[in-house]
């Protein structure tokens, strides 16, 4: 059941950061591709995979940051 959730989630992951690629916004790329690392980090978190782990939360984190940054410019 846990490789079934955890393919799920990578596929669900793959949409979102397919999607970001052709998002033209730029905000609408890092809230989709965003989505789509969280995604593959709950894959890697149910299937123990370190890497995948890793390397997508310092992604979501880049983004959070960026997001932050840009709300912060817009309504300041």
């Amino acid at each position: 059941m846990l490789y079934i959730l955890s393919q799920a989630f990578g596929w669900f992951a793959t949409a979102f950061r397919a999607s970001g690629m052709l998002a033209k916004k730029p905000m609408t790329v890092k809230w989709l591709v965003s989505i789509g690392n969280a995604g593959w980090a709950i894959s890697g978190i149910l299937t123990g995979n370190i890497p995948l782990i890793v390397s997508n939360v310092i992604c979501l984190i880049v983004m959070a940051v960026e997001i932050i940054k840009n709300k912060r410019g817009n309504n300041g």
